[in-house]
């Protein structure tokens, strides 16, 4: 009896031992499951976070995504509008140069025109003054023939009061316009200086003469120093005679109209 009491007791004692081995692994689990309850919590509340997170970024993502295609497109619009905009610029700095090319052109025409406007005008008031006057144009020069009778040295200052000389002939088609007057005229021409050595009054010396056969003579022996238009029915018309003999004369001015 005493032998089944203490395996009983010792039984229980074992059983006690397992129980509190039991109640000690439960609450151990039940502190593990609370714990893992957190830890789910706290997953769950993170998972919601992201989730929710994931979403915002979805819709800022959609959203960038659809702001870089409209800029994408404005951008593809702007390149278009500046290149047609740069032809465009070509084109028209082409024409401006062009066009600045021949306002410069016309420009030089303009002031040519004036120019040739203001020369034209200039000769037609210096042709007007000096045919009033009764001074005749031909070739460039305007020619005076006098009314009365003069010294060559007198005739010679006439013409510097008209602000002219003695005329000088320089070709035949001068002397055939001196010879058509039909006069005997004193002409710019002497030996004044030196005998035999023939200048014009402007100091150019004589290079194409027209004097009449046998002229130059210092006829019988006279200073004929001066040179006239004598035998005016022929090309070679001039004579040599007295610088101190009583002439018409003949004044050219030079004018280049």
């Amino acid at each position: 009896m005493e032998a089944k009491s203490k395996s009983l007791t010792a039984e229980r004692d074992e059983m006690m031992g397992s129980l509190k081995t039991c109640t000690s692994q439960k609450t151990a689990l039940s502190t593990e499951r609370d714990s893992l309850k957190r830890t789910n919590s706290a997953i769950e509340e993170k998972s919601k976070r992201l989730t929710s997170e994931k979403e915002d970024l979805s819709r800022r993502l959609n959203s960038c995504t659809s702001q870089k295609t409209a800029l994408t497109a404005e951008r593809d619009s702007l390149k278009r509008t500046n290149t047609d905009t740069q032809e465009k610029l070509t084109r028209l700095q082409s024409e401006f140069t062009k066009q600045r090319a021949e306002l410069h052109s016309n420009t030089l025409q303009l002031t040519g025109l004036r120019r040739e406007r203001d020369e034209l005008q200039t000769k037609l008031t210096v042709f007007e003054r000096y045919s009033k006057q009764s001074w005749t144009y031909f070739s460039g020069s305007f020619y005076y023939i006098s009314t009365t009778k003069k010294s060559w040295r007198d005739s010679q200052y006439d013409c510097w009061g008209k602000g002219a000389d003695l005329v000088i002939i320089d070709n035949k088609e001068e002397n055939a316009f001196v010879r058509k007057f039909q006069k005997k005229l004193w002409i710019g021409l002497s030996d004044r200086l030196r005998e035999g050595s023939w200048i014009w009054q402007d100091g150019t010396p004589l290079r194409t003469s027209f004097w009449y056969p046998g002229e130059p003579n210092n006829f019988r022996g006279t200073e004929e120093d001066c040179a006239e238009t004598k035998y005016y029915d022929y090309e070679n018309s001039w004579n040599d005679v007295e610088c101190t003999n009583a002439n018409f004369w003949m004044c050219e001015k030079k004018t280049g109209v």
